[in-house]
């Protein structure tokens, strides 16, 4: 006999409440995107680590939001995301290779159907590209002896804070990739910023050559802190006091895309360290990136920057798989991604000095 609903949603309770559940050798899967066991909120004692979507970190330990140098933890997330819009894909995909076909036109009324005739048939006649999203993760193992106790008893939340860090170190990790494909698809130019230069209408130009290069408005400025502080440093220039732009240090990020007609403006001011002990890096210093990706994406869309996702066992992006020993527990945190350039005219690159 068929169980009712109500009685399995009752057993399924029991077992994930049971001390079985909690205390699974082999290993116990919780979504990072926000999903726990049955579809049931975070409990006591509960492992979930959730996506910026649903700022799950937000009510972490206040120390955690201080983990990432230079910003809070939820913020490079969110930047990753803007940076390089996601598009979910199998794990392994094609796609045909975006290129100019993308803004083909008929100037010669060709599209316009004749009497008994049948409409003009387009075709993509470019490469098609076989490719694969790549499993990223780390594991830390965690000596039971310096997990605070009280009573005797372990400290709860221990887990997420541990899984939360590992997550943003591997997002660190992405950004550094996207940094690596925009560099290797972009257009080089150089400049020199200085109290005879005008920073701005330098960019309004790097955004234009985008737009013609790729078909479309760009719909990202990049620009790296070290940069940002180099252009408001040139506007600040005593000797600019009467000039008609000096007011141009104090724009916002809204008011600089407006300026220079692009969708967004952003500063990437995020930063990593090697190794422990060693020196603060910029992801992107004296560098602008101006290029297209829209949000919502196709992975055959003529989007000049791309981050391809496969789910997890549990559906969701991120994951976490932990395994308790008696002396210590693995904590491993991993997702499964490809950040690629499948249309590369129109990504530029302004590398700019004092």
């Amino acid at each position: 006999m068929v169980a009712s609903a109500a009685a399995l949603a009752k057993q399924l309770t029991e077992i994930s409440n049971s001390h079985i559940m909690k205390t699974d050798k082999i290993g116990l899967f919780l979504a990072l995107t926000g999903a726990t066991a049955f579809g049931k909120e975070p409990g006591l004692g509960q492992i979930v680590v959730a996506n910026s979507s649903q700022n799950y970190a937000a009510s972490l330990a206040q120390d955690v939001a201080g983990y990432l140098a230079g910003q809070p933890a939820t913020d490079q997330e969110a930047l990753l995301d803007l940076l390089a819009p996601p598009v979910q894909v199998a794990d392994f995909f094609q796609f045909a290779k975006a290129d100019d076909q993308a803004y083909l036109t008929e100037a010669d009324d060709s599209d316009i159907r004749g009497l008994g005739a049948s409409f003009k048939r387009v075709e993509h006649s470019g490469s098609i590209v076989t490719d694969a999203t790549l499993q990223k993760g780390l594991t830390k193992r965690v000596d039971h002896r310096t997990i605070p106790r009280i009573n005797g008893t372990l400290v709860s939340g221990w887990e997420n804070r541990e899984a939360e860090a590992l997550k943003q170190r591997l997002i660190r990790a992405e950004l550094l990739r996207v940094g690596s494909v925009l560099d290797g698809a972009a257009n080089a130019v150089s400049k020199t910023w200085n109290a005879s230069s005008n920073p701005d209408g330098d960019l309004r130009a790097q955004a234009e050559r985008t737009r013609v290069k790729s078909g479309m408005p760009a719909t990202h400025l990049v620009i790296g802190s070290a940069a940002q502080q180099l252009r408001q440093d040139v506007y600040e220039t005593s000797s600019r006091a009467n000039s008609g732009v000096s007011n141009h240090a104090g724009y916002t990020m809204e008011q600089l895309a407006n300026y220079c007609q692009v969708g967004l403006a952003v500063v990437h001011n995020a930063l990593y360290q090697t190794k422990k002990g060693a020196a603060k890096t910029e992801v992107q210093g004296l560098v602008v990136y101006s290029y297209s990706a829209l949000p919502g994406t196709m992975i055959d869309d003529p989007s000049n920057l791309k981050r391809a996702w496969t789910p997890t066992m549990s559906g969701g992006m991120w994951m976490v798989f932990i395994q308790e020993g008696a002396a210590w527990t693995d904590i491993t945190v991993f997702q499964q991604s490809k950040v690629f350039a499948p249309l590369t005219q129109g990504v530029e690159k302004l590398t700019v000095s004092a």
